[in-house]
């Protein structure tokens, strides 16, 4: 770790908070930090291995960015990810800013209710007729200076800040806790952490080139991928409106058939995910795919029995369901780390207990008093704003179960588009049978639920977990890792809430490319705490047959895979069985499987080498085609959705 690695990082940081939302929300672009391998973050990392480091090298070699100042830069802005899209900005700001201006509307009876219940100081104002809310939705008229009040801004912002640094903090102490079992006990891949380390591993040795660009089978990738962007993105020289993606109508050839109501609507090809399946094991790679089908399945018998689920794969049944799976998952993970996790209470109870922690990134006292503190301060930051002490402390507790099972999606499963479809409001709403949440914390349950956990495609434990499994590449100065992300996230909020404003407060959020977080989002979250608020009882709908199936299939599949050697399918792939995720991926793990099986009995482990430089190549080039593409949008050219799910 340099000075010179810590500045650039800032400078990654700020100028991907600043551009974000405007590339992703104003233009509608391909999204800039939309997964958990961001392709803006990979552009910068291939620019500063392939062009940097080699202008530096011509120079004079000891100048060279080394594997651990490269690695530095990355970890800040992977972090730094989460603040400007769907992490926090996307919905944060038009949630705060919604009630007021929505609650003018005739069709929806807010005022009564929802802005009644809402704490000032969680959003911008409680005023139907307020200005800077109706300018924050309209925008500025042409010819006026924009000006945003700031002002106004600041209670929020401070209100909503806190809960997001508690959250942050706590997330990074309790990785800290599970680096050790992750990495070294459970020896887990993290595939998206093993990419920017196969590139960067001998980025500061004389060569100008590193090792990985001079093997045959990785130019061979890059060389496939190239020339499959170009197919896609053909139809625009003949004046189409997007590019083209591969996508097998499976839904219309299934319809009229037995099987036209499995659901499958989607069955499309994204070459990085092929890649990433191939990546990681063979069991884990084909869970995704066949839960995913085992689920459609789920739909399929419940029609042939003639009681149809209610919304299908979308519905109340696959959320408890997909809840059960995740609550499930969460114990048996804390159950299978309760070694590791009481060598950190020892060592946080005991300072000499004789628990080793001197190779860790983060002191066990230190992440074992950190998560305490932060998990109860988020609990306190609830019942302030109106909740009960047991429900907060059981909301954040839920929230941090679904926050593992996504992290260990991206960490094991190489899943690097990760949503789900349940939410801890619901849950905990369900089984009180509306007795849990009164109007005010109802209202910010919901806020917060969907501010943090409806579009995780960038959550912050994933981001953690890899960054945590890098740290072992600092031989030096390992434990000043987590203060740099840190500081990467500290200047992310208030450059991308500066710039997020700015832009909103420009064009108007009604007029904004991307418009589902502005106009749809808003008036679905405030509808359902209504509901909440209205009708307790008939809003609660719990099904709790559908969490037992969730919670026993996962320790049934869980407990088989620990008993019998001979046990193909994981665990892993039924907490996104049900998502938009699985809907965009399953195909492309299944090819990834099919490839990485097919491999293994015809190529041995000379062909499976050969593979994973292959698809590494795929990966890093459509990540560039990803960056590119979306330098080209700004400028106007629409590709579409056919680098990356949208």
């Amino acid at each position: 770790m340099t000075w010179r690695a810590f500045l650039i990082g800032l400078l990654g940081v700020g100028f991907m908070a600043w551009a974000t939302p405007w590339n992703d929300f104003a233009k509608g672009n391909t999204f800039l930090t939309g997964s958990h391998f961001p392709a803006g973050v990979v552009a910068v990392l291939l620019a500063l291995t392939l062009v940097a480091n080699l202008g530096l090298k011509l120079l004079r070699r000891a100048w060279a960015l080394r594997q651990a100042e490269l690695m530095l830069i990355w970890c800040m802005m992977i972090a730094a990810c989460t603040v400007p899209a769907s992490g926090l900005m996307r919905f944060w700001f038009p949630l705060c800013a919604s009630p007021a201006y929505y609650s003018s509307r005739p069709d929806l009876a807010w005022k009564d209710t929802v802005l009644r219940a809402v704490p000032a100081d969680l959003v911008l104002s409680k005023d139907p007729k307020s200005d800077v809310a109706r300018g924050f939705f309209e925008g500025t008229p042409s010819g006026e200076v924009v000006r945003v009040p700031w002002r106004a801004w600041l209670p929020p912002m401070a209100a909503w800040g806190l809960l997001a640094l508690l959250f942050w903090g706590a997330t990074f102490c309790l990785g800290a806790m599970l680096r050790r079992q992750w990495a070294e006990s459970e020896r887990l891949l993290f595939p998206l952490a093993r990419v920017p380390l196969e590139v960067t591993t001998d980025a500061g040795k004389p060569e100008l080139l590193p090792s990985l660009f001079r093997r045959k089978a990785l130019l061979i990738g890059v060389g496939t991928s190239v020339a499959f962007s170009l197919v896609r993105c053909a139809p625009l020289l003949t004046g189409a409106d997007q590019g083209w993606l591969p996508n097998l109508p499976v839904g219309e050839i299934l319809w009229g058939t037995p099987l036209g109501q499995l659901g499958i609507w989607a069955a499309r090809v994204y070459p990085i995910a092929v890649g990433f399946a191939f990546l990681v094991p063979s069991d884990v790679s084909l869970s995704i795919w066949f839960f995913f089908l085992f689920t459609c399945f789920e739909v399929q018998l419940s029609n042939w029995m003639g009681t149809p689920l209610v919304g299908g794969g979308w519905g109340p049944f696959m959320n408890w369901q997909e809840a059960g799976s995740y609550v499930a998952f969460a114990v048996m993970m804390l159950w299978a780390a309760r070694r590791q996790l009481a060598s950190v209470a020892r060592k946080a109870l005991v300072p000499r207990s004789g628990v080793d922690d001197s190779e860790e990134p983060v002191s066990y006292r230190l992440a074992f008093w950190g998560f305490i503190v932060t998990f109860l301060g988020m609990a306190a930051w609830y019942a302030v704003h109106g909740m009960t002490v047991a429900v907060a402390l059981a909301f954040v507790a839920l929230a941090f179960a679904l926050t593992l099972g996504l992290a260990r999606l991206v960490t094991q499963g190489g899943v690097f588009l990760v949503l789900q479809q349940w939410k801890p409001v619901d849950l905990i709403h369900g089984l009180s049978g509306g007795k849990a949440f009164g109007a005010t914390a109802a209202v910010v349950a919901q806020m917060s639920d969907n501010v943090f956990f409806w579009d995780t495609r960038e959550v912050l434990s994933a981001h953690a977990m890899n960054a945590l499994r890098i740290s072992s590449v600092f031989e030096k100065r390992r434990r000043l890792l987590v203060p740099a992300m840190v500081c990467a996230l500290l200047l992310a909020m208030p450059v991308a809430a500066w710039s997020s404003l700015r832009m909103y407060y420009s064009v108007g959020a009604y007029n904004v490319a991307s418009a589902w977080g502005t106009r749809v989002h808003p008036i679905n979250t405030f509808e359902k705490a209504q509901r909440m608020i209205t009708s307790p009882a008939q809003s609660a709908e719990p099904h709790y047959g559908a969490l037992a199936v969730g919670a026993g299939v996962m320790a049934a599949v869980t407990v088989a895979r620990a008993h019998f050697h001979w046990w193909p399918v994981h665990s892993l792939g039924f907490l996104m069985a049900s998502s938009y995720a699985a809907h965009m991926l399953w195909l492309s793990f299944l090819l990834g499987w099919l490839t990485k099986t097919a491999i293994l009995w015809f190529g041995g482990g000379r062909g499976l080498r050969a593979g994973r430089d292959f698809f590494l190549g795929v990966i890093l080039a459509e990540s560039a085609a990803i960056a590119t593409s979306t330098l080209l949008g700004l400028a106007g050219l629409r590709f579409g959705p056919i680098f990356l799910p949208d």
